[in-house]
């Protein structure tokens, strides 16, 4: 039997070895609480995160301490005494009380850190299984939507799981908002600093940045319904702001109210409204579109993740063209739906032939349910000769057979820079109409048929592309000169063949290629890696066979050379790869979020992806049935 890691004095312990024993627990106590503590306030109420953050365990010993209703109730009344001796003076039984108190609370986070651990292991262990993207891909095959349907109304749009903060943590930020604060006014608590790959100075507080560029930042600090008012009445006497980030916030419609009510009296003000998972409904929507179209400075609004559904179709449409200056529309994962979407492009393919061109350059559709309806209707608006899209993004979304749709449009559509089509369930039957439609675009630089990290979160298909699209490919790349990037990811296309590079190639970019004949025939991914080393403006390529070499007979040797280069080069053009974002994504980069996602890929934190109580989403919809925006007390959550 494996003994107590901390075992109790026996009964024929000498004196000295209960002291000893007492005083080795007293330091572990003490020593411990104060890891709590430290660990408490770096992430108030999640004890575990704050020490994952120290990279600390809590000593195991505490499990051992006595406790006041244990068989060693005495040695916990003398430890109590000793820890606490002027409150064991005065009340000794609120000492023992605060002692246990303490106890199981340490022992709960050393509990809650093991369980942890081992989910983390689990899923470490889990995501090993499945780390290699090629077999997820290989394992789901090509898509057959009639024995594998997946639903068109979208991902639901639940924000990520958190915690309502308490007002007593905001109002050092929101003080500094209220006196007109800058990036570099500095009231107590805010600390300057530089914002990570941009060196962009910041102003940083408990819970809020603010940045030189204008960006204020509150991304998942959770101000929620009960202090969004707050931060409103804040800015209004604030002019350095022009970008407000509230992702992840959870304010629910009386958080809409309250940035309605701030629109309408500084219609001026905001240029970006980043409001992604606010569980702001279609009714909610509606009042902050009413504000937003008498709006001439608002150019960028990013809704992500929130239940618009499809009843949110015609007031989207009326901000689309009623709002003077809008160029960017994140309507990502807002359960639109395929008939939302299809309602809201059939009403703008109706109304550009009589208008002048609409200001919306970039639209973000990911994860909204699109299929057959959406694709007609989508199609209809970017074959309209004045239709000015520049960016259409659509993948996770159950498109498949349903893409042959949208060629039409895009075969005369003349203003379409970025389309992302990443894990919708392609193969090579729709896709081969769609590169037919682009062989050439005259204005594409863009074209994702890869593979999202989301696929298997939302429930969505991946692309499965095989040899067949070889040459399709190929002249699509031929044909369009100007494209900068191209994403396969994880394809069914096979190696096939050794390097086939020409003798000039050879000559000129790396004279140490061994030398062989070059085969005429040519086909499967080393066919499109030639077309890739030698196109004019790529900048980015990204494919991998699902097939190992030897499967198909080829030598790594000689194929591996034309990869290997086209990486290098990717690595040579890195800098001049502006394949990704409009302008306005800058506006939305947040700390918060990049530290969060940072820490993630470390192993340092984990995302919480799923809630496991929905008190919190229950007491935002209240609030917004309610329309009370009360102040969150200190404690409270």
């Amino acid at each position: 039997m494996q003994q107590p890691l901390f075992p109790f004095p026996s009964a024929t312990a000498s004196p000295a070895q209960v002291e000893e024993y007492l005083d080795t627990a007293i330091w572990v106590f003490k020593s411990q609480q104060c890891l709590y503590d430290e660990a408490n306030r770096l992430s108030p109420q999640k004890v575990v995160d704050g020490l994952q953050q120290r990279k600390v365990y809590l000593d195991a010993r505490i499990l051992n301490l006595p406790r006041r209703r244990s068989a060693h109730s005495q040695l916990a009344h003398t430890l109590a005494e000793r820890i606490y001796p002027n409150l064991a003076k005065h009340h000794p039984s609120a000492a023992i009380i605060r002692y246990d108190n303490g106890v199981v609370a340490l022992r709960r986070a050393i509990r809650e850190h093991r369980e942890r651990d081992a989910a983390d292991a689990k899923e470490a262990k889990e995501a090993k299984k499945v780390k290699d993207w090629s077999l997820r891909v290989l394992t789901q095959g090509p898509w057959d939507e009639p024995h594998d349907p997946v639903s068109y109304k979208g991902a639901p749009s639940l924000p990520m799981p958190v915690d309502l903060s308490n007002m007593q943590s905001l109002i050092p930020f929101f003080n500094h908002l209220s006196h007109d604060g800058t990036d570099q006014d500095v009231l107590p608590g805010g600390q300057e600093g530089q914002e990570p790959l941009y060196d962009v100075h910041l102003l940083e507080y408990e819970k809020g940045v603010l940045y030189s560029d204008g960006r204020l930042d509150l991304c998942k600090k959770v101000v929620g319904p009960h202090n969004i008012a707050a931060l409103m009445t804040a800015l209004r006497t604030n002019t350095f702001t022009r970008h407000f980030l509230l992702g992840n916030n959870v304010i629910g419609p009386a958080g809409a109210r309250a940035i309605a009510d701030f629109v309408k009296e500084f219609p001026e003000r905001m240029e970006t409204w980043y409001l992604a998972g606010n569980c702001i409904d279609a009714e909610s929507l509606r009042s902050l579109v009413d504000a937003w179209v008498n709006s001439s400075t608002v150019t960028n609004i990013w809704l992500k993740r929130n239940p618009l559904g499809p009843m949110a179709a015609d007031d989207l449409f009326r901000l689309i063209t009623q709002a003077p200056n809008l160029r960017t529309l994140d309507l990502d994962q807002t359960e639109l739906g395929d008939g939302g979407v299809a309602r809201l492009f059939e009403l703008l393919a109706d109304y550009i032939p009589d208008h002048d061109k609409l200001p919306l350059k970039h639209i973000y559709l990911n994860a909204c349910g699109l299929g057959p309806q959406s694709m007609a209707s989508i199609s209809a608006y970017l074959s309209q000769p004045n239709c000015s899209l520049k960016s259409l993004y659509m993948s996770l979304n159950p498109i498949g057979p349903s893409l042959p749709l949208l060629t039409p449009g895009l075969t005369l559509n003349t203003s379409l820079q970025r389309l992302t089509l990443a894990s919708t369930g392609l193969t090579d039957t729709a896709t081969l109409p769609l590169l037919t439609a682009l062989s050439p675009h005259t204005t594409l630089r863009v074209l994702d048929l890869g593979r999202a990290y989301a696929t298997p979160d939302l429930s969505q298909r991946y692309n499965y592309l095989t040899d067949a699209l070889t040459e399709p490919l190929c002249a699509f790349l031929r044909s369009n000169p100007s494209l900068l990037y191209l994403a396969l990811h994880e394809t069914a296309l096979t190696p096939f063949g050794p390097s086939f590079l020409s003798t000039d190639l050879q000559r000129t970019t790396n004279p140490r290629l061994p030398s062989f004949d070059v085969p005429s025939n040519l086909s499967g991914l080393s066919a499109v890696y030639n077309e890739v080393a030698t196109h004019p403006s790529l900048v980015y390529f990204s494919a991998k066979s699902m097939f190992p070499l030897h499967v198909c007979g080829q030598d790594w040797k000689e194929y591996g050379w034309l990869a290997k280069m086209v990486r290098g080069y990717a690595r040579e053009r890195l800098e001049a790869n502006v394949r990704s974002s409009p302008r306005d994504v800058r506006f939305i980069d947040s700390v918060y979020r990049n530290r969060d996602a940072g820490a993630a890929r470390r192993g340092e934190k984990r995302l919480e992806k799923w809630w496991g109580d929905e008190r919190v989403l229950e007491e935002v919809r209240m609030a917004g049935l309610e329309g009370g925006m009360g102040v969150r007390e200190e404690g409270s959550g």
